[in-house]
This record gives C-alpha cells, sequence and structure tokens, in this order.
C-alpha cells in the first residue's frame, strides 16, 4: 500500500470532444412559461443551461482547474485493489492533528478547494498557526481521480479503505473525520466502526467526527412538536426532490445509457441539484445560482466528471448503499465526539439536537445561515471556521 505522488494529466483531445458535443447538441423545444414562473420548478433551467455550455465551449479551460488544484500535492495509493486518489496538505504547527474530509454526490474534492488552506494554515486568515490541520481529502471509490470498482460498493467499504488510508498506509494514530453528503454517511460509519474505542487496536482510528448533514441515522423517534414537524417537513422535501435517488439506488445502469457521450445530461443532472440544494441569494425575487457560485466552480466541478469519465461509476455509490445499508443498530452509539455544523441545508438538514444525542455523542454544535448544502464551497470562510471551532476544542 505505497504512496506515489499524482499529477492531474491535460486531455486536450478529450477536453475538445466534450466541448464539440456540447455545441453540436440538438436542444429540444422549451417549456412556454409566464414572466413571473420560475423554470427551475420543473428542474433544469433550460436558458441557464445554454449560457453555462457557451461559456464551457468558449471560456473554461480544463488546466486552470488543474493549476488551481495543483496549489496542493495529489497522491494515490492502492487500497483494497483500487487506487484511491487524495489531496495533502500538511498542517502549519508542531504538531497538528491528521482531518480527513470526504466529499459527496454530486460533488468532489472540488468543493474542498477554497478550504484546505484555511484548515491547514489558518494563521494565513486571522487565526493560529498552532490551530492548523494535515488536511486529507480523498476521492470517493468510482469518482473523479480514483479508480472505479469493478461493481458497486457502499459506504461501509468505504470507511473501512479510509481507516487502512489513514492508520496502515499514511501511519496517522489518530484523525478527525469530515464530511457532508455521503462524505457525512462514511465520517459516520468511522466513528461507529473504526473509532479509537473501537476493534482491536484501542487507542488507533477515528477520534472525532464533524458532520455538516445528517447522514448516517439512528434509532430517534420524533417525540415533540419541534421534531414531529422537522420529520413530516423531511418527508415532503425527499417526496419532492428525491427521484433521482431512487433512480440511482435502484436503476443506476439505465441512467448511465441516457447520460453517456451526453456532456449537455451530464450537466443538466448536476447543475440541478446545485440549484435545489444550495442557499441561493435572490435576484430579482428568484434563487441566483451565479449569486453563490461562478461559472468557473461550477464547470470544475462537472469536467471532473466528464474528463475522468466517471459519471457511471460514482452513480454506483447509491447501488452501494441500498446493498449495503449503513446505519446505526439500535442501542448502539457513536461515543467519540461529534461536532455537528448546521448549515441552512433544505434537503438533507439536521433535526433537532434531542433526537440525534441518542445515536450520536454530539459535544459540539453549531448553527449557520449562509451555506445549504454544499457547505465549504457556498461559503468557505465559514465553513472552515465551522470545522476549526470544533477541532480546536478536542
Amino acid at each position: 500500500m505505497s504512496v506515489k505522488p499524482f499529477t492531474i494529466a491535460p486531455d486536450a483531445a478529450r477536453e475538445k470532444l466534450i466541448k464539440q458535443r456540447m455545441a453540436d447538441y440538438q436542444w429540444p423545444v422549451d417549456m412556454q412559461l409566464g414572466a413571473d414562473e420560475n423554470p427551475w420548478v420543473y428542474g433544469m433551467d433550460q436558458q441557464f443551461l445554454q449560457e453555462f455550455c457557451r461559456y464551457v465551449v468558449a471560456d473554461y479551460q480544463w488546466q486552470s482547474t488543474i493549476d488551481e488544484l495543483h496549489r496542493f500535492s495529489h497522491f494515490t495509493a492502492e487500497i483494497d485493489g483500487l487506487n484511491i486518489h487524495f489531496i495533502r496538505e500538511d498542517g502549519s504547527g508542531d504538531n497538528p492533528q491528521a482531518l480527513l474530509m470526504t466529499h459527496g454526490w454530486p460533488g468532489s474534492v472540488y468543493e474542498f478547494n477554497e478550504v484546505i488552506d484555511r484548515l491547514a494554515h489558518p494563521e494565513n486568515y486571522g487565526g493560529k498557526a498552532e490551530d492548523g490541520l494535515t488536511v486529507i481529502c480523498p476521492s470517493l471509490p468510482g469518482y473523479g481521480f480514483s479508480d472505479a470498482p469493478p461493481r458497486p460498493l457502499g459506504q461501509v467499504t468505504t470507511a473501512a479503505m479510509w481507516n487502512k488510508l489513514m492508520v496502515e498506509v499514511l501511519g496517522f494514530d489518530t484523525y478527525i473525520a469530515q464530511g457532508g453528503d455521503w462524505g457525512s454517511v462514511v465520517t459516520g460509519l468511522l466513528g461507529l466502526h473504526h473509532g479509537v474505542d473501537k476493534g482491536p487496536d484501542i487507542g488507533k482510528g477515528c477520534k472525532a467526527i464533524h458532520m455538516n448533514m445528517y447522514g448516517l441515522r439512528g434509532e430517534g423517534v420524533p417525540e415533540t412538536e419541534e421534531e414531529q414537524k422537522w420529520a413530516a417537513d423531511s418527508q415532503a422535501v425527499m417526496e419532492a426532490e428525491s427521484a433521482y435517488l431512487q433512480l440511482q439506488m435502484t436503476k443506476p445502469q439505465t441512467l448511465i445509457y441516457a447520460m453517456n457521450e451526453s456532456p449537455v445530461g451530464v450537466a443538466a443532472w448536476i447543475l440541478e441539484k446545485f440549484y435545489s440544494w444550495s442557499d441561493l441569494p435572490l435576484s430579482h425575487g428568484r434563487p441566483d445560482l451565479l449569486k453563490r457560485y461562478s461559472m468557473h466552480a461550477l464547470a470544475s466541478n462537472l469536467m471532473i466528471y466528464l474528463m475522468t469519465d466517471s459519471f457511471m461509476s460514482a452513480i454506483w455509490f447509491y447501488r452501494g448503499f441500498a446493498e449495503e445499508l449503513p446505519h446505526i443498530p439500535p442501542g448502539e452509539k457513536i461515543t467519540v465526539p461529534v461536532g455537528v455544523g448546521k448549515f441552512n441545508d433544505t434537503y438533507l438538514g439536521f433535526p433537532p439536537r434531542r433526537l440525534m444525542e441518542s445515536s450520536f455523542n454530539i459535544v459540539h454544535w453549531a448553527e449557520f445561515d449562509d451555506a445549504g448544502h454544499f457547505a465549504a464551497m457556498e461559503n468557505p470562510a465559514q465553513f472552515a471556521d465551522a470545522v476549526l471551532d470544533f477541532t480546536t476544542a478536542l
């Protein structure tokens, strides 16, 4: 399980092909809506998608994303037969704690592009060097620059791989795990199965976790009026927003054939989630995606999927969830310290604190109102401060 340096390669032919397919796309007839209607209510806004594709074709350069990401060191390590890609940025100070950060879907390691330096070198942003963290950001199996598994695997398997990466490959006796989206599920499982209080090597493994999404679930039952309202609201949101989840979890191959060789289709599938799940500022009374993200940032995240041809293997992670069914069993609890960063995530937001405390050893709870599901991308400064507030208090 040796570690090898990794360089993100330019691929002019692949980039040209993607842009050509976007330019040649035959657009369907758009819906005819009233001036006061929001087209995003029906899914992807065609006008925005056309504007985005024009930007990618005319202005975007893959090399610019490579240059951004290569501000940090990249590596691969073979774990359980897969070459796993990860970013490593050693923290300031004499003895920085290790922080393992896991992204989700439809994100990538690019989600952490603007927070890695803030976490590793807080002295550059008004903080203290001794609070710096050695940041490790892997690409999930089948995502981006990591190998695709031969068939779907899920979050239980990934958590075991991540613990091997941190303890056996990189040699950290202990580490803190952080995650949102799928990353929150993997992070929860690291605390549950690979905590310093678990397994044959007591004292080694995950010593604390921080989550910015409610992923791994326990046995908490809504009782109070506030909790019951949260449960009802969550059910309504799932009914409105989870069609993609059911498809990717049950019949991923069907979607793959529709999306293969269609960068416009993949862009629509991914960008619509950034619109629906982000905490977007308003423009002319409507949420505005470009008030939160630049075209370049949206394109960079998308192109990691397209340039590595990993859309297919990435959505297998949903089928892996259906097969592994990760959860906290009744009577069990994550006993390592747990931190919660409750952002304004209207898709998979946290319940009231009491509902989680039977399954999580919550020692830190902080609420924020200027970022949503993709908190690290939406508000890097606020996200980094939330994580550092937790890690410095341990």
